[in-house]
């Protein structure tokens, strides 16, 4: 008789069990530095680390993989080896995507209206790399025999990948904060996608235009007038209108004189 699984087991992903063991690695190098500080002239260090798992392997609706240890003498478990090595800052940087280098990093489950992508679809999308709407964006409506490869492969109609390409252009407004100058001047810094087209880009605050200072595809920088305080922020661009809403914090009180 094959015993029943234990019911408070908790199955893992993957991706959270190598995590754990690579941050407890990380640390046991951390504490190697410090004791190599101290002056001692030999310690020791991991040449290989191989670890082999009895699991149980399931693949859930969203098609995460998670494993879950096997009991003692709990037949039907997978055996998994792995093996770590170790790899330099400049390997990492040359084989991995980096979010920071990304112009518009929203995700896809941003984009709404006709493009809005089923939870299916993302996920297909997802395993194709694109992730977020710059990574989308690279798939280029006037390239039609790529869309339309694409969109034969994650079995998504093209004409709504050309919907979700159109949405995603669209500028968009999604916050702000204030930037104090050394000189004393107070300006806005206004956070988004798609802000600027490099030619030409307007800024309303509170239904009055204002001078823009710096203009980026995910920020612009604007001057508000002095007796700007809250309201609605306007930014036209490229033909196309995105709104959004500023509060300026009040100057502070001036300082009384010591008497």
């Amino acid at each position: 008789m094959i015993p029943s699984r234990p019911s408070a087991a908790r199955g893992v992903p993957v991706e959270e069990f190598l995590q754990a063991i690579g941050e407890q690695l990380d640390r046991a190098q951390d504490a190697l530095a410090i004791k190599a500080r101290t002056g001692r002239p030999l310690t020791w260090a991991l040449r290989e680390f191989k670890i082999a798992l009895q699991v149980f392997v399931d693949v859930d609706h969203q098609g995460q993989v998670t494993w879950r240890s096997a009991g003692p003498n709990e037949a039907g478990a997978s055996t998994v080896n792995l093996e770590f090595t170790t790899i330099t800052r400049p390997m990492i940087e040359e084989n991995t995507y980096s979010l920071l280098d990304e112009t518009d990093a929203r995700s896809i489950d941003t984009i709404g209206g006709a493009a809005d992508f089923t939870d299916d679809e993302r996920q297909r999308l997802r395993r194709l790399g694109v992730r977020n709407v710059g990574q989308l964006r690279r798939l280029s409506p006037h390239d039609a025999p790529k869309l339309e490869a694409i969109g034969e492969m994650v079995n998504i109609p093209v004409s709504k990948l050309e919907a979700a390409l159109r949405a995603s252009s669209r500028p968009s407004v999604a916050g702000h904060d204030v930037v104090r100058r050394t000189d004393g001047e107070t300006l806005l810094r206004i956070h988004g996608a798609n802000l600027t087209d490099g030619i030409d880009t307007e800024v309303r605050l509170a239904g009055e235009p204002v001078e823009v200072v710096d203009a980026r595809p995910n920020q612009l920088l604007v001057r508000p007038l002095e007796h700007h305080a809250s309201g609605q922020i306007e930014v036209v661009t490229a033909g196309e209108r995105a709104t959004g809403f500023f509060r300026m914090p009040k100057p502070p009180a001036p300082k009384e004189p010591p008497p």
